[in-house]
């Protein structure tokens, strides 16, 4: 975190004694920034208001903060002294400038500021006197460290019944501010819908120039999760935000703000302030619905590449429990179905609690941390020697991997766990909707979805426990059994060399390099017990190979988890783009994507990760493919591709704008359009090709 973030909440006591004007706090007047009254009229005309302005200049580098400061700061306050009679009307603030820290968004100002304000004076003045106008400022100047402020001020006018002239000092810096408010046009129509997690705002009557980036930034903290992504669809003339609200917000009923619209060498500034109403809520049907996709998402998430080593395991452990009867085949299956359903418990869980914290983070999450890819991947190693048979372990990791046991069925329960866990780096069809919903919506809901998700990925091997039919039609066990065993390694050697894959993209090729020297010090440490630690063995054998085979196998992960901890290697923007496309996938942001359908450019976005098996596929079965790739070009379409290997809150904010919580999700915008095409979880050049289409073939 950085100091000046510390820096504001270090300071807020100090700060506010110094507003208050308690003893022993100085004011901080010449201390970076320096404060002043102004008054835009020379002489003070009973009866017509006349303006007052808090001038605060800063030092290079410094800023002060807006009246609503954003995810860290104070606002600069004004408290008036006024003669009697006098009233002050509200402080009026000029467009902010937006400043962005390690993700965190804050509102203020920099270099000289004039903050208005209109003082209306009573009608009886005693004439050819005068008036003085009393006030205390306090603020906050940060640049990396934070320093508050405060003075006493005082200005003096002459009162005179002639009309006001300008003081011609200030005209200029006066109507400059004056130009910076924000418009309050009434062509532009305002509407505000909310639920608990999102707002959406709509405009219409607007003038959007090519290329023009549209921001909101409320008036009032905690109306808008400040630094989250604001997801822009707009038109020729209208422009809808959805905005993420903070976790545990309260209800909003009105929304206020400002709405940028900047363009190259331009700013427009309107003043937002309408009503919102309740978002449309799905009810009960929607949750239905959302249970139902689930279910059939859970069905096909058996049949993606992630599973791919865990079924293998299943079926080597239907293979070797055919001849046990019903009861104990049904105990295993439950079991099994139970460590599913426990799995997606705890992923729903810390989904909640992560994000409710402010983290943006969706299904497969943890393969964004690479010690968590590089644990799994010296899993995966150990379960493949074990598979290959270079060690055994009666109760250990092949077993409690997938394989079950005769008795107990513990090692069942455990392989329904690491079912879920090597299974979240895919989005089976169906899925990506259902788990969006869930982490929308209350929690009952989100508990729901991800039982219904459990319920159907563990359904078949269920299913298969409880059909007494099933064990007579299995081959029986025999020696041929070793054999399909060791050709069951393979699948698991090839999840290794996937997590090889994500952990460059994540941590850089070094890290790579270290993980298969620490891969070598656990295959000596499976090899050293495999061969000295056999039951046949001494005793005395037997126990020496197992501290030296843990010794091994703990300096191995010990120096891989470490190593992998240390690297800060860059990773590439397009690293997740296939050989050979990446001339035609250009990097997404919030920016690009608002400038291009501004100027009526069609756009195709790909949000992907290496982590992400599925992503992987796609790219490669459909997306680089020749006639997609010229369908791209010869339609003008353009192509970005959202890399969420490693956490991005933008991208995080952009799927949550989409309804969804995780990758693939491929969306495609027709030139013009203010809705998206979403295209499903698992592509063929045919899909794609298909919702190409719909963009026509521009002029030559």
């Amino acid at each position: 975190m950085r100091a000046w973030l510390i820096a504001s909440f270090l300071f807020i006591p100090l700060f506010t004694a110094a507003a208050a004007g308690l003893p022993g706090i100085p004011p901080q007047a010449e201390l970076h920034v320096r404060a002043s009254l102004a008054s835009e009229e020379k002489a003070v005309q009973p009866g017509t208001p006349f303006t007052v302005a808090l001038v605060l200049e800063m030092d290079t580098d410094w800023h002060v903060y807006w009246k609503n400061p954003g995810d860290s700061g104070i606002p600069t306050t004004i408290t008036w002294d006024l003669p009697p009679g006098f009233s002050a009307r509200p402080l009026q603030w000029p467009v902010p400038q937006r400043f962005v820290t390690d993700g965190l968004v804050t509102y203020g100002y920099s270099g000289r500021v004039l903050l208005l304000t209109e003082i209306v004076p009573p009608s009886q003045i005693p004439a050819a006197g005068s008036v003085l106008i009393r006030a205390k400022a306090a603020w906050l100047a940060c640049r990396v460290e934070c320093v508050p402020g405060a003075a006493s001020l005082s200005l003096g006018l002459p009162v005179s019944a002639a009309a006001p002239t300008a003081d011609p000092a200030w005209r200029e810096l006066f109507a400059a501010t004056r130009a910076a408010l924000p418009v309050r046009d009434a062509a532009v129509l305002f509407t505000a819908t909310s639920d608990a997690r999102h707002v959406a705002l709509s405009a219409s009557g607007l003038d959007i120039p090519p290329g023009a980036a549209i921001t909101f930034a409320p008036s009032e903290p905690g109306a808008v999760a400040d630094s989250a992504r604001q997801i822009v669809r707009l038109d020729a003339k209208s422009v809808s935000l959805t905005m993420e609200r903070p976790a545990n917000a309260a209800a909003l009923a009105r929304l206020n703000g400002v709405l940028f619209i900047a363009a190259p060498g331009s700013v427009r500034a309107f003043e937002v302030d309408t009503a919102v109403s309740a978002a449309p809520s799905t009810g009960a049907s929607g949750l239905l619905l959302a249970l139902l996709l689930a279910f059939v998402g859970g069905l096909i998430l058996n049949l993606m590449p992630c599973v791919l080593p865990v079924i293998s395991l299943k079926v080597l452990s239907f293979l070797r429990h055919s001849g046990e009867g019903g009861a104990s085949a049904a105990r295993n299956g439950f079991l099994f179905g139970a460590g599913v359903l426990v799995s997606f418990w705890a992923i729903a869980g810390l989904l909640m609690i992560l994000r409710s914290t402010g983290q943006a983070l969706g299904w497969g999450f943890q393969f964004q941390n690479p010690v968590v890819v590089a644990v799994a991947a010296l899993l995966f190693f150990a379960i493949g020697l074990n598979l290959f048979g270079v060690f055994e372990l009666g109760t250990g990791v092949s077993r409690v991997a997938g394989q079950g046991q005769r008795r107990g069925g513990g090692g069942a329960f455990v392989s329904g766990l690491f079912a879920t866990a090597v299974a979240t780096p895919c989005t089976a069809p169906f899925m990506g909707v259902a788990v969006g919903y869930a982490l929308t919506h209350s929690l009952a809901a989100n508990l729901g979805v991800f039982t219904a998700l459990g319920i159907g990925m563990a359904a078949p091997y269920v299913t298969l426990s409880l059909a007494p039919g099933l064990a007579a039609r299995l081959p029986k066990p025999g020696q041929w059994m070793e054999t399909f065993r060791q050709v069951m390694g393979f699948p698991m050697m090839a999840a290794v060399v996937w997590m090889l894959f994500v952990l460059s993209a994540l941590a850089g090729g070094a890290s790579v390099v270290v993980l298969l020297g620490c891969m070598l010090a656990v295959g000596a440490g499976a090899w050293v017990w495999g061969r000295w630690g056999a039951l046949s063995r001494p005793r005395g054998a037997r126990i020496a190979a197992l501290c030296m085979a843990l010794v091994l196998c703990a300096a191995g992960c010990g120096f891989a988890v470490a190593s992998v901890t240390r690297s800060t290697a860059a990773v590439p923007e397009t690293a997740s783009a296939p050989v050979g496309s990446q001339e035609l996938w250009q990097p997404w942001s919030p920016a690009r994507e608002a400038a291009l359908r501004a100027q009526g450019v069609p756009v195709f976005i790909d949000f992907s990760a290496r982590w992400c098996l599925s992503c992987q596929v796609n790219e490669r079965v459909a997306l680089d493919n020749a006639a997609v790739h010229r369908m791209f070009k010869d339609r003008g379409i353009a192509t970005l591709r959202a890399d969420w290997t490693d956490k991005n809150a933008e991208i995080a904010g952009a799927l949550a704008g989409y309804g969804r919580a995780g990758v693939p999700l491929y969306v495609l915008y027709t030139a013009g359009a203010s809705e998206p095409v979403l295209l499903p979880e698992l592509l063929t050049p045919g899909i794609v090709t298909g919702a190409l289409g719909r963009v026509g073939t521009p002029p030559r």
